[in-house]
């Protein structure tokens, strides 16, 4: 390599151990379907795009079965969870046809886009793009409503959920 450094490849394994040093937050990010359904998940990869304007960004596997909704959609909402969420988190984590079962929620804002009960913070945003990178597509939307609430964040590190003490 012309820096002097020799490319050292790390396995996905690897990757994925390495940035599980890194703690993050937990969101529920959902969508309406076409049919009026709602598509929703359990994410850790949220992050600020732009202040000015107000966008943020997420990705979802490609291999995701609601990657076609998430990519039609206009809108999508993301709740970031709270510390005691823990229980929401896992079931928007697995593979029940129905994440939102048992989940109190809203249909809230001017899109009527999903609201978690006890959420710390809700966005709504508008779709602007999406592309793929890797195994991955990114979406970044633009903010166009939230709410916040106080609380303690629900955690992710070390390939575990984890609270601020």
């Amino acid at each position: 390599m012309a820096n002097g450094l020799t490319d050292m490849s790390m396995t996905s394994r690897e990757f994925r151990n390495a940035l599980g040093r890194y703690p993050t937050g937990i969101a529920v990010i959902s969508a309406q379907a076409t049919d009026g359904s709602l598509a929703g998940l359990t994410a850790n990869s949220i992050t600020p795009v732009s202040s000015d304007p107000v966008r943020l960004a997420w990705s979802l596997s490609v291999t995701s079965k609601t990657r076609p909704i998430f990519e039609q959609a206009e809108y999508f909402s993301v709740n970031i969870l709270a510390s005691d969420q823990v229980d929401i988190a896992k079931q928007f984590a697995s593979s029940i046809p129905d994440r939102y079962i048992n989940i109190s929620h809203e249909l809230a804002g001017a899109h009527r886009m999903p609201k978690i009960e006890g959420a710390l913070a809700w966005y709504v945003c508008r779709l602007l793009e999406s592309s793929i990178a890797g195994d991955h597509v990114m979406f970044i939307g633009e903010v166009i409503e939230s709410e916040v609430s106080d609380g303690k964040p629900l955690l992710y590190f070390a390939g575990k959920f984890a609270q601020i003490h």
